[in-house]
């Protein structure tokens, strides 16, 4: 939920970009429904034309004394041919280290996302899902562990000035998981079953 899929097309070869994302849960705050102002800022490069690395710093992490970054890799496997889509895959690495007591939680996700590119400017509308890993046998609290496989849909849309992108995503937080004990009021599409997201971003290649 902290952010947006990175770099869903990867970049060009040896192309520079670094962004902003800001977004999250909607909650019902005093009876209207916004995004959680959660933000990061994310650096990418382009290995190859199929092949871009990134890292991400969340910054409202560090309001709440934690040090949360991402890094990864995004790979195209297909390449659009007419109505067929390109294909591409995430593989990020979450680290969350807590600045008051200095423990460390770690969390794998692999991001699959098919992709249309349209218009002279390759704009592209995207639809494709999150996958979360959880990997300790205890989450908060000390409580078992209940789910391993945090599945994500989301679907989302790229648009290109000359050197900027504009996004925004749609994403159906953890599928089918019970918020009714959380203290943050998150709103779903029924049952109080996981929680839809919100998000913008604002990328600078170069």
């Amino acid at each position: 939920s902290c952010s947006s899929s990175r770099f869903v097309e990867p970049l060009k070869r040896k192309q520079h970009a670094i962004g902003v994302n800001f977004g999250g849960p909607l909650i019902n705050f005093g009876g209207v429904i916004i995004p959680t102002l959660m933000s990061s800022v994310v650096y990418g490069y382009g290995l190859d034309t199929n092949l871009t690395i990134f890292s991400g710093l969340h910054t409202s992490s560090l309001v709440f004394n934690n040090f949360h970054s991402d890094f990864g890799l995004t790979y195209k496997f297909l390449t659009q041919n007419k109505l067929t889509p390109s294909l591409s895959g995430s593989f990020n690495n979450t680290i969350v280290t807590s600045l008051r007591t200095g423990s460390v939680r770690y969390w794998p996700s692999l991001d699959i996302n098919s992709f249309w590119n349209f218009s002279k400017r390759n704009h592209y509308w995207y639809v494709g899902l999150s996958n979360w890993f959880e990997l300790r046998n205890k989450r908060a609290h000390n409580l078992e562990q209940l789910k391993r496989w945090l599945p994500n849909p989301q679907i989302g849309i790229t648009l290109k000035a000359k050197t900027f992108h504009f996004n925004m995503e749609y994403k159906l937080l953890a599928i089918g998981t019970n918020s009714n004990d959380v203290f943050v009021p998150y709103q779903s599409l029924s049952d109080n079953k996981g929680a839809m997201g919100l998000y913008f971003g604002i990328t600078k290649t170069f």
